[in-house]
């Protein structure tokens, strides 16, 4: 069933997303195909290099595109879920055998890679939220915006994930039980992008909406929905932003979001609506629960909800607005609260304006009776130091005071700031650049003090760090004093674009990853450099020193010093669009290199200099073109290049796919009776035959993921079959083989040659989008990417060959599987030498021998956390079992 729901707009001149590059002079809701004509003119008319505060939107509108039907509207809710739910079940049945085995294990980043950027903080993933351990300092969990829930017994050193059988693993907040720890609730979405979809026509996309609650009653080991509860459907609506316990009665919780304001006196069973407003914070006061504060806001681009703070005094049950006079709308967006722990009657309100920047802060000393006004006198939501207009307060905030001083507040936004005299003046404590002293990732999401340890914990783009006293430097301003730990050396959370690798026995692994820059493996280190948003990349494979990576819309650069010295290279030669991820493939044979903008440009001197090949128009009338998504050269004929430019509804151009087979002298555009108008992700050429392509696209138009030429796209075959109605992210055949592998918004698949069924071959991975696949053959290695859980590895051994619809996998039993270090496997009489390896969650081996006993005890000292116990038989077919060392 197709939901659309349009709602005007009345504020003709406003900007939306709190940045100038949108805006609506129109008063009827903008559609999706409108928004990126808007954002189109923008990057035209300025220099995105220069601008802050819009990749958060591109990475939004990226996503989003893969998530459209043919026609360039928003689908697939129910399909996505529906897929998701199914292949989670299925994950968890077979995880319950004894004997299953599943072929994937970690491989890394596995830990925090070594910075080679030079001027911005590294990080490894975006964390939205951390809750502490009621009694215990060294225990606390975080939520990760698409990689789950993951906890720590020992203070950061190592963590062990929690909801990777969830059917999706967005998390914007935790609640636990001060009185049994086993017990927690997580609100399963992505908060941080509202408003990006809310209620407006042709806008809505399911990878940041959610499920409402969840619980565990067991600590983790297994989740269940609560009695709050929604499907992708109901899109926004589905947005729950905080969820509370009572402390004096458990079985009270009260949660709020898009919706509304919610209590349960059931423990999540059933829950009864109390306000309609549209929630945006929630507190309650430590020396009496009963009390709590919550925030209402204005979302601007959908012209509803109302900027106010409300109180209740019987624990959700009753709510009073306070007489804040703050404006309901047209000023003030988001609102976020913070309550002194010394005073609870201290209460702070910070404002963030409709560009996303500070609006200022309310302050009430009386528990909210009235409030103050404190104007701005600096910007401290924008990414410069306070100056400028704009910030990204809508999607990344955070608000603490002092434990003991109620005038000593600390804000996060794009960077942090703290001020000493209640919120008049601001000093910055930390920056997303490097220049100035020690630092921590940009963009923070949370901002949190521990009751019991009183350390500081921020949640960021980056991950979460921790120290123990944030200091506001006055003696010398423009320096950053405060001493940072980092916490994310042993969470596995990156999300990735793309993922190339080496093709000897010199293991070398390159990842472009979301705000985080290029990762890059190399001699078992591990390091990140280029800097931006990590795009597609390039190992040389006849090379062990050679790599090219990127950053968005094409902007390439080359080391071949492993990332010591890097330079650009300058491959767009007529200064064409390039994609937000631009495509970059390499000819083993002649060494070439090939990357695509508009058109094809190739370079035989290793990047230094690059001609380009052939134009092709997209559209032959008008001569425009749109830019170029996937891109392969024949491995049998260096002559033959293919082509996929993407669909671009907005200026009503198809995608085409085209093709060179002299060497780019001539092009020729071979769409035929391919589907025209999904998102093409990935070509892929015959290892041997240059006339045999598969094309894969995005998309919920079912039936329409993977289609085969054998005749050099003269005609084109569907052999979509039994795929689920999700994106296919990209496309590869297995070496020497011509069995296939798609890597989709669920996991993998395979088609075996012949055959006319895919084999979902993603147990033992987390249900996570899994953006790439690379191989090496010299080292039996394949390795997948995701978008939100780092990269995973299995033997090619093990994938190639199918059995029974099944991949060849090494079946043995182990047990604990929750366990000490200490736990037995057996091996069903096998007596052939075989390889033990025990991994840890970042893919590190912890421990590696070789036996020939069927039976085998273990006895390891680890550190708690999650770990896989990978077996090798002597036909290099691996089985991997996961077990959680306590």
């Amino acid at each position: 069933m197709k939901i659309i729901i349009t709602i005007l707009i009345t504020c003709s001149a406003s900007t939306l997303f709190g940045q100038t590059f949108i805006q609506n002079k129109t008063n009827k809701a903008l559609t999706f195909n409108e928004l990126k004509k808007q954002f189109a003119t923008y990057k035209a008319t300025n220099n995105l290099s220069a601008k802050k505060h819009w990749k958060y939107y591109k990475r939004w509108e990226h996503e989003m595109e893969l998530h459209t039907n043919g026609k360039g509207e928003p689908a697939g809710f129910d399909d996505y879920i529906n897929a998701a739910t199914a292949n989670a079940t299925s994950k968890s049945k077979a995880a319950i055998g004894k004997t299953s085995a599943s072929a994937w294990a970690p491989f890394g980043p596995n830990y925090l890679p070594g910075n080679l950027t030079g001027y911005t903080e590294n990080g490894i993933g975006r964390i939205n939220c951390i809750a502490f351990h009621p009694t215990d300092t060294n225990t606390y969990f975080v939520g990760v915006a698409q990689g789950g829930v993951w906890k720590t017994t020992n203070n950061g050193v190592s963590w062990i994930p929690l909801t990777d059988n969830l059917p999706i693993t967005r998390i914007s907040d935790i609640a636990i039980n001060p009185s049994n720890v086993q017990e927690m609730y997580i609100s399963v979405c992505d908060f941080e992008y509202i408003g990006f979809g809310l209620h407006l026509n042709g806008r809505k996309r399911n990878t940041h909406y959610g499920l409402g609650v969840y619980k565990t009653i067991n600590g983790g080991t297994t989740w269940a929905p609560t009695g709050l509860s929604y499907t992708l459907t109901n899109g926004d609506v589905s947005l729950i932003r905080k969820v509370i316990i009572n402390p004096l009665n458990t079985n009270e919780l009260v949660a709020c979001g898009v919706s509304g304001m919610y209590k349960s006196i059931d423990a999540g069973a059933t829950w009864a609506k109390k306000l309609d407003s549209l929630f945006w914070d929630l507190h309650q006061l430590p020396n009496n629960p009963n009390t709590l504060y919550a925030a209402t806001g204005w979302v601007l681009n959908a012209n509803i909800g109302n900027a106010g703070v409300y109180k209740s005094t019987d624990f959700g049950t009753t709510w009073t607005m306070l007489t804040t006079n703050m404006p309901l709308t047209d000023s003030i967006q988001r609102v976020k609260l913070a309550i002194a722990p010394s005073n609870s009657s201290c209460i702070y309100a910070l404002c963030v304006d409709a560009e996303g920047g500070l609006y200022g802060i309310y302050k009430s000393i009386n528990a909210g009776v009235s409030w103050t006004f404190i104007p701005p006198t600096l910007n401290i939501l924008s990414a410069w130091a306070g100056g400028g207009a704009g910030g990204q307060g809508n999607y990344d905030l955070g608000i603490a005071v002092d434990n003991t001083d109620e005038n000593k507040l600390y804000v996060g936004g794009t960077n942090l700031w703290g001020s000493l005299d209640g919120g008049t003046k601001f000093y910055e404590i930390a920056d997303w650049q490097t220049f100035n002293g020690p630092t921590i990732h940009g963009d923070i999401h949370d901002l949190q003090q521990n009751p019991i340890s009183k350390n500081y914990f921020t949640c960021s783009d980056g991950g979460v760090y921790r120290t123990n006293q944030l200091v506001i430097d006055t003696a010398n301003l423009g320096y950053w004093s405060t001493q940072w730990t980092k916490l994310n050396d042993n969470i596995q959370i990156s999300s990735f674009y793309r993922l190339s690798s080496s093709k000897t026995t010199t293991e070398q692994v390159a990842a472009g990853a979301q705000d985080n820059q290029t990762m890059y493996y190399n001699a078992g280190a591990w390091t990140t450099i280029f800097g931006g948003d990590g795009m597609d990349n390039c190992i040389f494979p006849w090379s062990t020193s050679d790599f090219i990576g990127s950053s968005q819309y094409g902007n390439f650069k080359y080391t071949n010093s492993n990332g010591q010295f890097s330079t650009n290279v300058f491959s767009n030669v007529n200064n064409e669009q390039s994609e937000w991820v631009t495509p970059i493939v390499a000819d083993y044979t002649t060494q070439a290199l090939y990357i695509g903008h508009e058109n094809i440009v190739k370079s035989t001197d290793g990047g230094n200099n690059w001609t380009q090949l052939a134009t092709i128009f997209t559209d032959t009338n008008t001569g425009q073109n749109t830019e170029i998504s996937a891109l392969a050269v024949a491995n049998s004929n260096s002559q033959v290049v293919y082509a996929a430019r993407r669909v671009r509804y907005e200026n009503n151009l198809n995608g085409i796919i085209f093709k060179t087979t002299d060497g780019g002298a001539t092009v020729t555009n071979v769409t035929n009776n391919l589907p025209d108008t999904l998102y093409y992700t990935g070509i892929e050429i015959n290892e041997t035959d240059e006339n045999t392509v598969y094309a894969s696209m995005a998309g919920f138009a079912s039936n329409n993921k993977v289609f085969k030429t054998t005749n050099g796209g003269n005609s084109w075959q569907n052999i979509s079959y039994n795929l689920p109605n999700l994106p296919v992210n990209c496309i590869k055949q297995i070496p020497n083989t011509s069995n296939l592998m798609v890597a989709t918004d669920i996991g993998v698949y395979i088609l075996n040659a012949g055959t006319t069924t895919w084999i979902n071959t993603s147990f033992g991975l987390p249900n996570v989008i899994v953006s790439d696949i690379e191989f090496n053959v010299a080292l039996n290695k394949i390795y997948v990417s995701t978008f939100g859980r780092g990269i995973w590895e299995s033997s090619l051994s093990t994938i190639t060959n199918l059995q029974k619809g099944k991949s060849n996998i090494y079946n043995y039993m182990l047990y604990p599987s929750v366990n000490n270090g200490e736990f037995a496997l057996v091996f069903a009489n096998d007596n052939n030498l075989k390889t033990i390896e025990v991994i840890d969650v970042m893919g590190r081996v912890a421990h590696s021998q070789k036996t020939n006993d069927s039976k085998l005890g273990l006895k390891l000292t680890l550190v708690s956390g999650a770990y896989y116990v990978r077996v090798t038989s002597n036909s290099n077919v691996i089985g991997v079992k996961k077990i959680i060392v306590n």
